[in-house]
């Protein structure tokens, strides 16, 4: 794998599997992640909420209704209840009839640091309350995982949470969705510290590109899942391309 510092350096572009392999295989499952890392990807990203009892687990959704077999949000229930749940329901955009992967159950954060921090860089995205938040900053410092992953956060008050527990821990900073591709938002990316930061497909332009080369940022592009459009992309100034079908797109470019 390449640390932060050499995708942020690199003249390649930087792939980042959407949730794992997302489409092809179950989103946010230890199994998704592993076909990501064989297909190729640089950076797995994938989502952080928190079950009942404090622990990190691995969930997009505010409820684990479409990708599980239960119901309800994840702080309502254990980490020993959700277990006992299935997690890969969800695949090839569409809810299974049943699970993809039998037994997979909730990955928790620790577990994906302890089997992918030496495989892949990783994009944390985290949706925690401030104790949730201590807990994902303990474990990350834990794992050593400087120069391998950050925490991509929406709201400022959180990213200088996380400065005051620790400045070595890297931060995406992602304001709201018609107003990340801003350039005054893009410098506050780069006031802040941020060496990476993650523009709008539907509104990036060469402008939006030459910008972050400007400030020193390396934008990893949301999203496209089609090669032609990726390269279009590769060729207006994007430092790197999230993506739900990383081994359709490594496969192209690799």
């Amino acid at each position: 794998m390449r640390t932060l510092t050499e995708l942020w350096r690199t003249s390649d572009i930087v792939w980042t599997a959407h949730r794992g392999a997302s489409f092809e295989d179950a989103e946010n499952t230890l199994s998704g992640f592993r076909r990501a890392v064989a297909a190729g990807a640089d950076m797995i990203e994938f989502d952080v909420r928190m079950s009942r009892d404090g622990v990190p687990v691995i969930l997009h959704d505010k409820t684990i209704d479409r990708t599980s077999d239960g119901t309800g949000r994840p702080e309502e229930w254990t980490l020993a209840e959700l277990k006992k749940r299935e997690f890969s329901y969800f695949s090839r955009g569409e809810r299974l009839q049943k699970p993809l992967h039998p037994g997979e159950s909730i990955p928790t954060f620790e577990e994906v640091l302890a089997e992918f921090r030496d495989l892949a860089a990783m994009n944390i995205q985290v949706y925690a309350d401030p104790a949730g938040l201590s807990e994902i900053c303990r474990l990350y410092l834990k794992y050593g995982m400087t120069d391998r992953g950050y925490l991509t956060i929406a709201k400022m008050e959180n990213a200088q949470a996380v400065r005051a527990i620790s400045p070595d821990i890297e931060i995406c900073l992602t304001p709201g969705w018609h107003e990340r591709n801003l350039p005054v938002n893009l410098r506050k990316c780069a006031d802040f510290g941020c060496r990476f930061v993650q523009p709008v497909r539907e509104s990036v332009t060469p402008e939006t590109f030459v910008l972050c080369r400007k400030l020193g940022l390396r934008a990893n592009v949301f999203c496209s899942d089609d090669p032609d459009q990726a390269e279009e992309l590769f060729k207006m100034g994007a430092g790197g391309v999230m993506t739900n079908k990383i081994s359709l797109l490594a496969a192209r470019f690799r």
